[in-house]
C-alpha cells in the first residue's frame, strides 16, 4: 500500500501502486519516497470543478448545443489533462462518449459545421492545449 498525501501533506486513505503510478503519470501527484505520493490537486474539489464549468457553459453542450449534463476534458486526463475548469467543457453524453479518447481538436475538426459557437470552443480548445501543454514542459 502507498500512503497518499494531500496538497496541504495530510495523509488520505492509502492506495495500491498501480493507482498512485496512474496518478503521477497523470501529472496529479509526485513521489515523496517510494512509498508515499502527494497530490497537487485536492480531488474532493472536482465536483466543485464540474459546477463551475457547467454553468459557465450555461449547461449547454458545446459540441452540438443539446442540454449537458456532464463535463469533457479538452486533454483527456488519461493524457495528463487537468480536472480544473480550463480544461472542462460542458457536454451532451452523447457527444462526451463519442469523443472519446479523441484529441479535442480532431473532434472539433469532424463537427466544425454543426458547431454552435465555433470560435468560442475553439478558444478554449487552444487555450486548454497550450497551457497543459507548458505544464508538461515545466514538468518534463
Amino acid at each position: 500500500m502507498i500512503t497518499v498525501l494531500n496538497v496541504d501533506g495530510q495523509e488520505l486513505t492509502p492506495c495500491l501502486q498501480h493507482r498512485a503510478w496512474r496518478e503521477v503519470n497523470r501529472s496529479r501527484a509526485v513521489w515523496v519516497d517510494e512509498h508515499t505520493i502527494q497530490l497537487l490537486y485536492n480531488p474532493f474539489l472536482f465536483k466543485d470543478y464540474r459546477k463551475t464549468a457547467l454553468k459557465r457553459d450555461r449547461y449547454q453542450c458545446l459540441w452540438c448545443g443539446c442540454p449537458a449534463t456532464t463535463v469533457d476534458h479538452i486533454v483527456p486526463s488519461s493524457k495528463g489533462g487537468s480536472d480544473l475548469p480550463q480544461n472542462l467543457l460542458a457536454s451532451c453524453i452523447e457527444c462526451n462518449s463519442k469523443r472519446g479518447n479523441r484529441s479535442a481538436f480532431t473532434y472539433f475538426k469532424e463537427k466544425a459545421y454543426s458547431v454552435p459557437n465555433p470560435v468560442k470552443l475553439g478558444y478554449r480548445i487552444v487555450k486548454a492545449t497550450c497551457s497543459s501543454s507548458s505544464k508538461v514542459k515545466m514538468i518534463g
